[in-house]
């Protein structure tokens, strides 16, 4: 009666829309967590067996020093740390936080430990220079992720976050009445009413669930992303042990095979020291 039916399923959709959203959000910053600590992580044990295996190398090519000097520049960039405090900060992982609806708008980022904002920023963001964050460094790194976090002006006139809406895919909905009103009045008003609700409750409902499939979608470029990241640090890995196990320890001595070989696993290290700097488009 007076389309009561109808304003009720059209907010029991909206409702299960935006909890299907919230999840999918908060499954994707839980994808961003898991990318930036598998990247400090891999990123610093590959640099450590790097330069143990140089040390042990007389006359070590200068291209093998060289990417292992980029790979901690990268590691750098997206920390904001230099390489000696990344290898002696025991506090490296990700300080672990949830996408509750508003609690990355504006003063709500301090909600969010420096590594969980720098993990977000880096996966996704760019600042308002169209610079992509994660190929700052150090304070600039800093300030550009919390500005695009965060929604404050990076510079006259812009926002942190375009139009307001950079975000909209990692913190729940903001400020969405998913409830029915309290309505007076004749039965005629009730029914105008009722069906007015009803429509902007399925309009609203249809766009969260876009916005989810956007968000699944982005998780999974991530999830790729962070596989990409494992699959070159196990090859370095393996690379590195099997020099270490059947290479003479003088680079003059290598026969031109295991010179192809080492320059290949150069090539390795530089793909993923790229790697580490690549960022994921947030479809919005």
């Amino acid at each position: 009666m007076f389309n009561n039916g109808y304003r009720k399923d059209a907010q029991e959709r909206l409702r299960r829309a935006v909890e299907k959203y919230e999840k999918a959000c908060e499954y994707l910053q839980n994808a961003a967590g898991s990318l930036y600590q598998t990247r400090v992580n891999r990123g610093v044990e590959i640099i450590q067996l790097c330069e143990n295996y140089i040390n042990t190398l007389a006359n070590s090519p200068k291209e093998f020093s060289k990417v292992v000097a980029e790979l901690k520049f990268q590691l750098k960039q997206i920390t904001g740390k230099d390489w000696e405090l990344i290898y002696t900060d025991p506090n490296t992982k990700i300080v672990a936080g949830t996408a509750g609806a508003g609690v990355m708008a504006g003063a709500g980022v301090a909600c969010f430990g420096p590594a969980a904002a720098m993990a977000i920023a880096t996966t996704f963001g760019t600042a308002s220079t169209g610079t992509a964050i994660a190929t700052l460094s150090g304070a600039a790194a800093t300030n550009a992720a919390l500005a695009w976090l965060g929604g404050g002006a990076v510079v006259a006139g812009g926002g942190g976050m375009a139009a307001g809406n950079a975000l909209l895919a990692l913190a729940g909905p903001v400020g969405w009445a998913i409830g029915g009103a309290t309505l007076v009045g004749s039965g005629v008003m009730l029914s105008k009413q009722n069906e007015k609700i009803g429509r902007e409750a399925t309009n609203r409902a249809v766009e969260i669930e876009g916005h989810t499939a956007k968000a699944n979608t982005t998780k999974t470029e991530v999830n790729l992303l962070e596989q990409e990241t494992v699959r070159l640090a196990n090859l370095i890995q393996s690379e590195l042990q099997f020099f270490k196990q059947n290479a003479p320890l003088n680079y003059l001595d290598f026969s031109q095979s295991l010179k192809q070989r080492l320059a290949t696993l150069i090539n390795s290290i530089n793909s993923l020291s790229q790697s580490l700097k690549k960022t994921v488009d947030l479809k919005l």
